[in-house]
Protein backbone atom coordinates (compact mmCIF):
# COMPACT_ATOMS: atom_id res chain seq x y z
CA UNK A 1 0.00 0.00 0.00
CA UNK A 2 2.73 2.66 1.32
CA UNK A 3 4.50 1.77 -2.24
CA UNK A 4 1.44 2.35 -4.05
CA UNK A 5 0.70 5.80 -2.15
CA UNK A 6 3.93 7.09 -3.14
CA UNK A 7 4.05 5.71 -6.79
CA UNK A 8 0.64 7.99 -7.27
CA UNK A 9 2.38 11.07 -5.46
CA UNK A 10 5.00 10.49 -8.15
CA UNK A 11 3.46 11.00 -11.17
CA UNK A 12 1.64 13.45 -9.95
CA UNK A 13 4.57 15.83 -10.41
CA UNK A 14 4.61 14.75 -14.30
CA UNK A 15 0.71 14.91 -14.68
CA UNK A 16 0.79 19.08 -15.90
CA UNK A 17 3.50 18.32 -18.44
CA UNK A 18 1.86 14.68 -19.82
CA UNK A 19 -1.23 16.70 -20.90
CA UNK A 20 0.85 19.83 -22.69
CA UNK A 21 2.49 16.95 -24.54
CA UNK A 22 -0.54 14.85 -25.26
CA UNK A 23 -1.16 16.73 -29.00
CA UNK A 24 2.04 16.30 -29.79
CA UNK A 25 1.83 12.73 -28.90
CA UNK A 26 -1.31 12.32 -31.04
CA UNK A 27 0.28 13.81 -34.44
CA UNK A 28 2.85 11.31 -34.10
CA UNK A 29 1.14 8.60 -33.42
CA UNK A 30 -2.00 9.56 -36.12
CA UNK A 31 -4.63 10.27 -33.62
CA UNK A 32 -5.84 10.43 -30.20
CA UNK A 33 -3.84 8.21 -27.73
CA UNK A 34 -4.03 6.92 -24.18
CA UNK A 35 -1.28 6.34 -21.68
CA UNK A 36 -0.71 4.63 -18.82
CA UNK A 37 1.48 4.64 -16.16
CA UNK A 38 4.97 2.69 -16.26
CA UNK A 39 6.93 0.84 -14.26
CA UNK A 40 10.94 1.63 -13.84
CA UNK A 41 12.21 4.62 -15.76
CA UNK A 42 14.35 6.15 -12.30
CA UNK A 43 13.67 9.32 -10.77
CA UNK A 44 11.54 10.36 -14.17
CA UNK A 45 7.92 10.20 -15.24
CA UNK A 46 7.63 6.66 -17.58
CA UNK A 47 4.45 6.23 -19.41
CA UNK A 48 2.55 3.56 -22.09
CA UNK A 49 1.36 5.09 -25.21
CA UNK A 50 -1.38 3.13 -27.04
CA UNK A 51 -3.62 4.32 -30.36
CA UNK A 52 -7.01 2.88 -30.95
CA UNK A 53 -5.93 0.39 -28.30
CA UNK A 54 -2.90 -0.61 -29.67
CA UNK A 55 1.08 -0.20 -28.04
CA UNK A 56 2.40 3.16 -29.74
CA UNK A 57 5.20 4.03 -27.21
CA UNK A 58 6.69 4.25 -24.12
CA UNK A 59 6.99 8.28 -23.24
CA UNK A 60 9.41 9.47 -20.75
CA UNK A 61 9.08 12.94 -19.20
CA UNK A 62 11.88 13.92 -17.26
CA UNK A 63 11.60 14.81 -13.69
CA UNK A 64 12.98 18.53 -13.60
CA UNK A 65 13.24 18.28 -9.58
CA UNK A 66 15.52 15.16 -9.89
CA UNK A 67 19.00 16.88 -10.72
CA UNK A 68 18.16 20.38 -12.11
CA UNK A 69 19.19 22.48 -14.52
CA UNK A 70 21.98 24.14 -13.63
CA UNK A 71 23.49 21.88 -11.23
CA UNK A 72 26.82 21.84 -11.23
CA UNK A 73 29.13 19.07 -12.19
CA UNK A 74 31.03 18.08 -9.24
CA UNK A 75 27.49 18.03 -7.16
CA UNK A 76 26.40 15.47 -9.23
CA UNK A 77 29.20 12.68 -9.09
CA UNK A 78 28.38 9.51 -7.84
CA UNK A 79 31.47 7.21 -7.92
CA UNK A 80 31.87 6.49 -11.54
CA UNK A 81 28.94 8.06 -13.08
CA UNK A 82 27.46 11.17 -13.74
CA UNK A 83 24.10 11.98 -12.62
CA UNK A 84 22.56 13.98 -15.23
CA UNK A 85 19.97 16.90 -15.48
CA UNK A 86 16.88 16.40 -16.94
CA UNK A 87 17.17 17.95 -20.50
CA UNK A 88 21.00 16.31 -20.55
CA UNK A 89 18.86 12.52 -19.77
CA UNK A 90 16.44 12.69 -22.72
CA UNK A 91 19.24 14.01 -24.89
CA UNK A 92 21.69 10.73 -23.75
CA UNK A 93 18.59 8.56 -24.34
CA UNK A 94 17.38 9.91 -27.77
CA UNK A 95 21.59 9.78 -29.13
CA UNK A 96 22.32 6.35 -27.88
CA UNK A 97 19.13 5.10 -28.90
CA UNK A 98 19.26 7.13 -32.62
CA UNK A 99 22.55 5.02 -32.73
CA UNK A 100 21.70 1.79 -31.41
CA UNK A 101 17.68 0.91 -32.81
CA UNK A 102 18.96 0.13 -36.62
CA UNK A 103 21.00 -2.81 -34.69
CA UNK A 104 18.53 -3.97 -32.57
CA UNK A 105 19.71 -2.93 -29.64
CA UNK A 106 17.64 -0.31 -28.21
CA UNK A 107 14.31 1.01 -28.60
CA UNK A 108 13.76 3.30 -31.85
CA UNK A 109 13.09 6.64 -30.67
CA UNK A 110 9.86 8.84 -32.06
CA UNK A 111 9.76 11.67 -31.18
CA UNK A 112 11.35 14.28 -28.71
CA UNK A 113 9.85 17.77 -27.22
CA UNK A 114 11.19 20.79 -28.35
CA UNK A 115 12.15 21.88 -24.54
CA UNK A 116 14.07 18.49 -24.54
CA UNK A 117 12.49 17.27 -22.00
CA UNK A 118 10.44 14.33 -23.18
CA UNK A 119 10.74 11.80 -25.47
CA UNK A 120 8.80 8.66 -27.06
CA UNK A 121 10.34 5.59 -27.58
CA UNK A 122 9.18 2.43 -30.09
CA UNK A 123 7.21 0.39 -27.85
CA UNK A 124 8.88 -3.42 -26.74
CA UNK A 125 7.48 -6.47 -26.61
CA UNK A 126 8.38 -8.90 -24.00
CA UNK A 127 9.73 -8.80 -20.19
CA UNK A 128 12.88 -7.53 -18.81
CA UNK A 129 15.48 -10.39 -18.50
CA UNK A 130 15.30 -10.20 -14.63
CA UNK A 131 11.49 -11.43 -15.00
CA UNK A 132 12.53 -14.07 -17.25
CA UNK A 133 15.03 -15.06 -14.46
CA UNK A 134 12.73 -14.88 -11.64
CA UNK A 135 10.21 -17.04 -14.33
CA UNK A 136 12.48 -19.75 -14.37
CA UNK A 137 13.47 -19.52 -18.00
CA UNK A 138 17.11 -18.77 -17.75
CA UNK A 139 19.21 -18.75 -14.44
CA UNK A 140 20.98 -15.59 -13.59
CA UNK A 141 24.10 -16.61 -14.57
CA UNK A 142 23.03 -17.21 -18.00
CA UNK A 143 21.21 -14.02 -18.46
CA UNK A 144 24.42 -11.89 -17.54
CA UNK A 145 26.07 -13.74 -20.03
CA UNK A 146 23.52 -13.10 -22.46
CA UNK A 147 23.14 -9.11 -21.64
CA UNK A 148 27.29 -8.67 -21.46
CA UNK A 149 27.12 -10.41 -25.30
CA UNK A 150 25.22 -7.27 -26.26
CA UNK A 151 26.55 -5.16 -24.08
CA UNK A 152 29.38 -5.82 -26.26
CA UNK A 153 28.05 -5.38 -29.34
CA UNK A 154 26.71 -1.81 -27.99
CA UNK A 155 30.12 -0.62 -26.96
CA UNK A 156 31.57 -1.51 -30.58
CA UNK A 157 28.36 -0.07 -32.43
CA UNK A 158 27.08 2.41 -30.37
CA UNK A 159 30.69 3.32 -28.95
CA UNK A 160 29.41 4.37 -25.96
CA UNK A 161 29.02 2.57 -22.33
CA UNK A 162 25.46 2.13 -20.55
CA UNK A 163 26.82 2.72 -17.21
CA UNK A 164 23.64 1.28 -15.60
CA UNK A 165 23.39 -2.01 -17.20
CA UNK A 166 21.76 -4.69 -14.99
CA UNK A 167 19.62 -7.51 -16.16
CA UNK A 168 16.26 -5.00 -15.00
CA UNK A 169 17.44 -2.72 -18.02
CA UNK A 170 17.56 -5.49 -20.58
CA UNK A 171 14.63 -6.11 -22.36
CA UNK A 172 13.57 -9.93 -24.04
CA UNK A 173 10.95 -10.24 -26.44
CA UNK A 174 9.07 -12.86 -25.99
CA UNK A 175 11.58 -16.22 -27.50
CA UNK A 176 14.29 -14.52 -25.81
CA UNK A 177 16.15 -14.05 -29.04
CA UNK A 178 16.58 -10.22 -28.66
CA UNK A 179 17.72 -8.75 -25.97
CA UNK A 180 17.22 -4.61 -26.03
CA UNK A 181 19.18 -2.38 -23.82
CA UNK A 182 16.71 0.56 -22.04
CA UNK A 183 17.09 3.34 -19.71
CA UNK A 184 20.34 5.11 -20.26
CA UNK A 185 20.00 7.98 -17.57
CA UNK A 186 23.51 8.13 -16.22
CA UNK A 187 26.53 8.93 -17.84
CA UNK A 188 30.57 8.17 -16.73
CA UNK A 189 32.31 10.35 -14.92
CA UNK A 190 34.55 11.90 -17.04
CA UNK A 191 37.66 10.98 -15.09
CA UNK A 192 37.07 7.42 -16.08
CA UNK A 193 38.66 6.19 -19.69
CA UNK A 194 36.34 5.00 -22.24
CA UNK A 195 37.75 1.22 -21.06
CA UNK A 196 37.05 1.89 -17.49
CA UNK A 197 33.68 2.87 -18.52
CA UNK A 198 32.92 -0.25 -20.80
CA UNK A 199 34.34 -2.51 -17.75
CA UNK A 200 31.65 -0.90 -15.63
CA UNK A 201 28.80 -2.14 -17.89
CA UNK A 202 29.85 -5.60 -17.22
CA UNK A 203 30.77 -5.64 -13.44
CA UNK A 204 27.54 -3.65 -12.95
CA UNK A 205 25.44 -6.71 -14.29
CA UNK A 206 27.09 -8.72 -11.93
CA UNK A 207 26.58 -6.51 -9.08
CA UNK A 208 23.38 -5.79 -9.68
CA UNK A 209 22.54 -9.56 -10.54
CA UNK A 210 24.25 -10.41 -6.69
CA UNK A 211 22.14 -9.69 -4.34
CA UNK A 212 19.03 -11.90 -5.96
CA UNK A 213 21.09 -14.52 -6.26
CA UNK A 214 20.02 -18.03 -4.92
CA UNK A 215 23.31 -19.52 -3.02
CA UNK A 216 23.63 -22.15 -5.38
CA UNK A 217 24.70 -19.81 -8.21
CA UNK A 218 26.59 -17.28 -5.95
CA UNK A 219 29.11 -20.61 -4.96
CA UNK A 220 29.28 -20.64 -8.96
CA UNK A 221 30.72 -17.60 -9.21
CA UNK A 222 34.27 -18.23 -9.52
CA UNK A 223 33.88 -21.15 -12.58
CA UNK A 224 31.35 -18.36 -14.22
CA UNK A 225 33.36 -15.08 -13.83
CA UNK A 226 35.93 -17.07 -15.61
CA UNK A 227 33.57 -17.88 -18.46
CA UNK A 228 32.57 -14.44 -18.44
CA UNK A 229 35.82 -12.93 -18.83
CA UNK A 230 36.89 -15.54 -21.44
CA UNK A 231 33.91 -15.28 -23.56
CA UNK A 232 32.47 -11.88 -23.18
CA UNK A 233 34.76 -9.37 -21.76
CA UNK A 234 37.10 -8.02 -24.39
CA UNK A 235 40.62 -8.83 -23.41
CA UNK A 236 41.02 -4.86 -24.18
CA UNK A 237 39.71 -4.60 -20.63
CA UNK A 238 41.91 -7.69 -18.62
CA UNK A 239 43.92 -6.26 -16.13
CA UNK A 240 42.24 -2.69 -15.49
CA UNK A 241 42.31 -1.46 -12.28
CA UNK A 242 38.49 -1.34 -10.42
CA UNK A 243 39.86 1.54 -7.92
CA UNK A 244 37.58 3.83 -9.54
CA UNK A 245 34.73 1.86 -10.36
CA UNK A 246 34.52 0.17 -6.76
CA UNK A 247 32.15 2.80 -4.91
CA UNK A 248 29.50 0.99 -6.74
CA UNK A 249 30.70 -2.71 -6.45
CA UNK A 250 30.51 -3.05 -2.76
CA UNK A 251 28.65 -6.48 -2.76
CA UNK A 252 31.45 -8.19 -5.06
CA UNK A 253 34.33 -6.67 -3.56
CA UNK A 254 33.18 -7.87 -0.07
CA UNK A 255 33.07 -11.12 -1.01
CA UNK A 256 36.01 -13.15 -0.67
CA UNK A 257 34.98 -15.39 -3.65
CA UNK A 258 34.05 -12.92 -6.05
CA UNK A 259 36.96 -10.34 -5.26
CA UNK A 260 39.45 -13.34 -5.90
CA UNK A 261 37.91 -14.41 -9.21
CA UNK A 262 38.05 -11.04 -9.95
CA UNK A 263 41.57 -10.47 -9.87
CA UNK A 264 42.49 -13.40 -11.71
CA UNK A 265 41.30 -10.78 -14.93
CA UNK A 266 41.64 -7.57 -13.13
CA UNK A 267 43.65 -4.98 -11.00
CA UNK A 268 42.08 -5.05 -7.55
CA UNK A 269 43.89 -3.72 -4.25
Amino acid sequence: MHRAIKRRRHFRGGAVRLAQVMPALAAVCGGPVSVRRGRGGGHDFVYFVARDGLPAGVLRIANPAYVPEGTPAEARLNGPRLKLTPRERVAREWRLCEAGWRHDLTPRPLWRSEAGDALLNSYLAGSRLFDCVQAGRISFWDAIERAAERATLFHTLVGEAHMDLSLFNVYADEGMGVLTLIDFELSPNPALSAEEARLFDYLNLVEMAYKEMPAAERRAAPERLERLFAACVPRGLHGLPVARLAPKLPRLLSDAAYRAALARHLTVS
